[in-house]
């Protein structure tokens, strides 16, 4: 641990350095960084940076010794970056990294539901890659390191993708990447399967938001609403969802209309509870929605309806698992 500390450390000093000299946010100085260091020279443009910090940052950069560190230890370096650069630059509490436990609770229900074969896996708000990569390592881990996975991540802030994209290089991911608005048209082909954490909140294009049977008639839609719809216009036949919602749209006012119109268009096959604990405020409260496109396979079952206990207790995600177990037995009878 001390010594990870000292490398975060020193990555830190390289980033800030690189910041200061160039008057730019700490997400764009800490992509520029690991660029750097993954060519192996320091990218000057324009003058910028100047001899000095050039001459500087060699020595820092020499100090690291980065070919001789760990995949792991410099992807768990990056993660740690790319935490402080959300905060410190003000990032929208939407592109914040989902919570580990969250992808591992997520990634349990795919290896049960899923087929073993090759399949494209869609994350259309990919933001810094956190969700989509930890869940993908495990799959692999869980299929005995068989990489079955094309990989595609829709985002519309660059900044977020190249975040992304440095992260994929990190984990050892091969992944594309399109900048634009997943509530418009997307450019890659349908999935096999949809994976995300979707944002929260109002969709500013009421124009566009017209498109889709969840706009709201009066003010501006919301976009978790929206994208859940266009996922499902973006998935293959039989194809599965796997989405991290706000609660207050399963139940209440919103799931009143929500829920009979999702419950049309698919086949609802998991509601997973987050623990409250997860959430500062009951209007944060998150869950786990898994759903299944109409095809010639799929077919209406039992829904798994269950909510975590603390995922700080290992013993939660064991039971969590003994619980997926008998669903899917009993669903597979």
């Amino acid at each position: 641990m001390e010594n990870f500390e000292k490398l975060f450390n020193q990555f830190l000093n390289c980033v800030q350095t690189l910041q200061n000299v160039l008057n730019v946010s700490f997400t764009d100085a800490l992509v520029e960084t690991f660029d750097n260091l993954e060519q192996g020279k320091i990218k000057v443009e324009n003058g910028a940076p100047d001899e000095k910090t050039v001459e500087e940052l060699s020595k820092k950069y020499q100090a690291i010794d980065y070919d001789h560190i760990s995949q792991k230890d410099k992807a768990q370096v990056f993660t740690f970056l790319t935490l402080k650069a959300v905060n410190d630059d003000g990032l929208d509490a939407n592109q914040m990294p989902t919570p580990p436990a969250i992808s591992t609770v997520v990634a349990m229900l795919m290896h049960k539901l899923l087929k073993d074969e090759e399949m494209e896996i869609v994350d259309p708000a990919v933001g810094t890659g956190n969700m989509l990569f930890s869940i993908i390592s495990q799959l692999k881990a869980l299929n005995h390191s068989k990489d079955n996975y094309q990989l595609v991540g829709i985002d519309n802030d660059e900044e977020m993708l190249n975040l992304t994209d440095v992260a994929a290089h990190l984990n050892d991911i091969d992944i594309e990447l399109y900048c634009q608005d997943a509530l418009m048209p997307w450019m890659c082909p349908n999935a096999d399967a949809i994976v995300s954490d979707l944002p929260i909140g109002y969709y500013p294009i009421d124009e566009n938001a017209k498109n889709f049977e969840n706009h709201a008639k009066k003010g501006h839609s919301f976009a978790h609403l929206l994208l859940i719809e266009q996922i499902i216009k973006n998935l293959k036949s039989d194809g599965y969802a796997f989405l991290v919602v706000p609660k207050s749209i399963l139940s209440g006012k919103i799931g009143a209309d929500f829920m009979p119109w999702l419950t049309k268009k698919v086949y609802l096959k998991a509601i997973v509870e987050l623990p409250d604990d997860m959430f500062r405020n009951k209007f944060n409260q998150k869950s786990i929605l898994v759903f299944q496109n109409h095809g010639s396979e799929a077919k209406p079952s039992e829904v798994l309806l269950t909510k975590l206990d603390s995922l700080k207790k290992e013993q939660s995600l064991i039971q969590f698992n003994v619980k997926l177990d008998e669903w899917y037995t009993k669903i597979n009878r």
